[in-house]
């Protein structure tokens, strides 16, 4: 049975990064022609009708769901999250989607790191070490002082910080409020600042656009509840190492449909940082049952 609950965790999550990696990819097309700011206000306000929706079939009103231990950082995580995605899609067209999503494999590393920061967590020189070891990764791909520099690397490193520091004050919420609560600040803070920003960023829709803009709100908000399910039924641990097929596939997507090129300083850092981030996981664990 708990083998069982695990293969259907993992299957959960990687049809969740598969629709992200979608999603980013349909993001990219059509940030070109749009701003990102309102994309990403267009996605939100689906995610908040499908939440309204969700909630009043369940006989629950927003305001009962909405009570939270923790309101503030409740609606700062959400509002980092939809601020972040903003930048992040920014980054995608800008660097491309391979460049960027190396740069935000990273993520893992820094959760470790800042939830000894946060959440008071102990993390061994071992895992410190990997974790040096995938920023030395991260120096390659950057290539300071070098010609292949591009500065929009170190916005795409502050993506990365921040989604870094919404999953660990994710993770400090947790203890307080309940999963549905947490799910409902993530779509309706979201929602409400980018409602503020995105209508001064509205430009005529061609028709045959609003297919992709349902697409991606549409994907969007199926990646965020399977990624819910598969935490609801599998360890953490054993599905965190999945997160990189992220990597894969935005890859192949990049080079596929955007002709983009698999630079090799960019495959190389990758490699480090994923390896790097596959050890930190593998030492948490056995330092979970080295405890026990």
């Amino acid at each position: 049975m708990f083998f069982q609950k695990n293969k259907l965790g993992i299957f959960f999550l990687i049809f969740a990064i598969l629709c992200f990696s979608i999603m980013n990819g349909v993001t990219r097309y059509l940030s070109e022609y749009y701003n990102v700011i309102t994309l990403n206000m267009y996605r939100y306000w689906f995610f908040a009708f499908i939440l309204i929706v969700i909630h009043t079939k369940k006989n629950e009103t927003i305001v009962t769901v909405s009570r939270s231990k923790k309101k503030l950082i409740q609606i700062f995580r959400g509002s980092m999250l939809a601020i972040q995605m903003c930048f992040a899609h920014y980054c995608f067209l800008k660097l491309g989607l391979i460049k960027t999503s190396s740069i935000f494999a990273v993520g893992p590393l820094i959760v470790t790191a800042l939830s000894v920061i946060i959440l008071n967590e102990k993390v061994g020189w071992k895992r410190w070490t990997a974790i040096f070891s995938g920023f030395f990764g991260i120096i390659i791909i950057l290539r300071p002082g070098f010609e292949g520099f591009e500065p929009y690397l170190i916005l795409a490193l502050g993506c990365a910080f921040s989604y870094a520091l919404y999953q660990v004050l994710t993770r400090f919420v947790s203890k307080y409020d309940n999963t549905n609560t947490s799910f409902l600040y993530t779509g309706f803070a979201g929602a409400f600042i980018l409602s503020f920003v995105g209508p001064f960023f509205v430009i005529e829709v061609k028709p045959y656009d609003w297919y992709w803009i349902i697409v991606i709100c549409i994907l969007g908000t199926t990646a965020h509840f399977f990624v819910i399910k598969a935490y609801q039924v599998s360890e953490a641990s054993i599905l965190q190492p999945f997160n990189y097929l992220q990597l894969v596939f935005v890859s192949i997507i990049g080079i596929i449909i955007f002709d983009e090129i698999l630079e090799i300083p960019v495959l190389i850092g990758s490699a480090i940082i994923v390896a790097a981030g596959l050890y930190t996981f593998w030492r948490d664990k056995q330092e979970r049952i080295d405890h026990f």
